[in-house]
């Protein structure tokens, strides 16, 4: 680490001012310059390999200034960056790109240029930043991450790419990223293993690793981090660097092409994507177990790291302080009164509220002098929130000590935790580390909160993240935490997914068995 007295000023600084983008990025890079490329370099080897996973750290030498017997092309595209990256913008939103980009696309995309060029912008999902969801003809962005052509429906082992443009392929449709590339060539020598690109826009190698130490990692898998600037000034052995002085490139391998930097063209991809599979085919290949190495893992980096998470969800946060933030604390301090004794809270977003649901609370109330019960707002499920509100509330009428509340932008949304609603992602890795954070340090401590409740969720990965981590983190606010099973009905757990199927054949007598008696009459009303 070199960080000095200097830079942590500069960064209290920057951190303190106003919540501006251009304050977060430039606190962001002096995190970043604080800490030794060689440092970053070895972390990330010491992370992966303790997680039984291996490491491909690839280092590109481009760029103009490294090129030796430039083509045409390749001397156009350096002498003419305005017309290739300054008036790009223009060119490609009025589907009129100059002749030579033309001419390195199919017939088809050639119609499509303002697509493959559209801007598919990094955004900050509480503590990682992933890509804005985008959807065209040609670029398919979900949950953050770009598609990846040709994966197999099942899998045995991955490989995730790490990087900025180059490995989200700015210019190209998902068929032509190299990602996609390496998929097809990996996929004539087995067809077992899934290739993902994580690829965010203007990610720089400490971004990567905070969104890789979130990113679940499975023995057997290969994480490979692809040509980051920082590599250039490491000396490591296991950095692989290809030379595309060496790569036989014509004069339709790049999209743009300046000093430093350059972004491939579907010809490049291709080229590019042959030569880390070839890198790659011998580490699939490799039949030795992975030993677990024993050794702890650079604490100073981990705290780097902590930091590096708490200023992106600072970020995100100060956005919605002024306003949001500012009228959900006074929404609570109204129920701040009379909070003595045993305080407890459930927080739900009951899709409908079911007699399971009913259990935990009814466990709650008992086992509390008063129960909040947090209804999640964000309107991202099949009920509206307004619905399930008025549900909760008429379902608990029976319970004395009992207060439902909106859960605003503060419980389990995109701000506080954006992985709660990509459940049907089962392999994810999710950190509910800021919502715990921001329930302890506003929420419980304005209304006294002692213990909260969660239903056991043994088969949903994300649900379960949840629990763990408040079970971690909020003993040391002085909370308890208690984990209540779920019931069941002829064997089947009762779920409000359930109800949903149900609902869908329109079986209301089943649905009659597991809901109680205000959601099964707004069923049979609405539906």
């Amino acid at each position: 680490m070199n960080g000095d007295s200097e830079k942590s000023k500069e960064l209290e600084v920057s951190l303190d001012s106003t919540s501006e983008r251009t304050n977060l990025v430039k606190s962001l890079d002096i995190l970043n310059s604080s800490v030794n490329d060689s440092d970053k370099v070895a972390f990330i080897k010491s992370y992966i390999a303790t997680k039984g996973a291996s490491s491909v750290l690839i280092d590109v030498k481009s760029g103009g200034e490294h090129l030796t017997k430039l083509s045409k092309e390749e001397g156009d595209l350096i002498n003419n960056t305005k017309l290739y990256l300054k008036q790009r913008r223009d060119w490609s939103r009025r589907n009129s790109p100059p002749t030579y980009i033309k001419s390195l696309y199919s017939k088809n995309e050639q119609n499509k240029i303002d697509e493959l060029f559209s801007d598919v912008l990094p955004i900050v999902r509480a503590t990682k930043v992933s890509l804005s969801d985008h959807d065209s003809s040609v670029i398919s962005v979900k949950n953050g991450f770009r598609a990846t052509t040709g994966q197999p429906e099942t899998s045995d082992r991955r490989v995730l790419f790490f990087r900025a443009s180059t490995t989200f392929s700015y210019g190209m449709s998902d068929k032509n990223t190299i990602v996609s590339q390496v998929q097809k060539n990996i996929n004539k020598v087995t067809d077992n293993v899934r290739v993902e690109n994580h690829g965010v826009l203007g990610m720089n190698l400490l971004l990567a690793m905070n969104n890789l130490v979130q990113t679940e990692i499975k023995q057997g898998d290969i994480i490979v981090f692809f040509n980051f600037d920082e590599f250039k000034n490491v000396e490591d052995p296991d950095v692989f660097s290809i030379d595309l002085n060496d790569v036989d490139r014509g004069g339709d391998f790049f999209i743009d092409l300046n000093a430093r930097h350059c972004h491939y063209s579907p010809k490049g991809n291709k080229a590019m994507g042959e030569i880390i599979t070839n890198k790659l085919i011998p580490v699939l290949k490799s039949k030795s177990e992975p030993v677990l190495p024993q050794f702890d893992l650079d604490n100073r980096m981990l705290c780097v790291l902590e930091k590096f998470k708490y200023f992106l969800f600072r970020h995100t946060a100060q956005a919605l302080e002024s306003c949001e933030m500012q009228s959900y604390l006074e929404l609570l301090d109204q129920h701040a009164i009379d909070n003595e004794g045993a305080i407890g809270s459930v927080a739900v977003n009951c899709n409908p509220i079911t007699k399971g649901h009913l259990h935990l609370i009814e466990h709650a109330a008992r086992s509390v002098d008063k129960l909040f019960i947090f209804v999640i707002e964000e309107d991202k499920s099949f009920f509206k929130f307004e619905d399930r509100l008025h549900l909760v509330a008429e379902s608990t009428k029976h319970l004395d000590n009992v207060i439902v509340l909106r859960g605003g932008k503060f419980i389990c949304t995109e701000l506080t935790y954006p992985d709660y609603f990509d459940k049907d992602t089962t392999e994810a890795k999710a950190d509910a580390s800021m919502e715990a954070w921001f329930f302890c340090e506003y929420i419980a401590k304005t209304l006294n909160i002692t213990k909260i409740f969660l239903g056991d969720e043994p088969k949903c990965m994300i649900t379960k993240q949840y629990n763990e981590k408040m079970q971690e983190l909020l003993p040391e606010y002085g909370i308890e935490v208690d984990i209540i099973d779920r019931i069941a009905m002829n064997g089947d757990v009762i779920s409000a997914s359930k109800v949903r199927e149900f609902l869908a054949s329109r079986d209301f007598s089943s649905i009659e068995a597991i809901v109680p008696k205000p959601t099964y009459q707004f069923l049979k009303e609405n539906y």
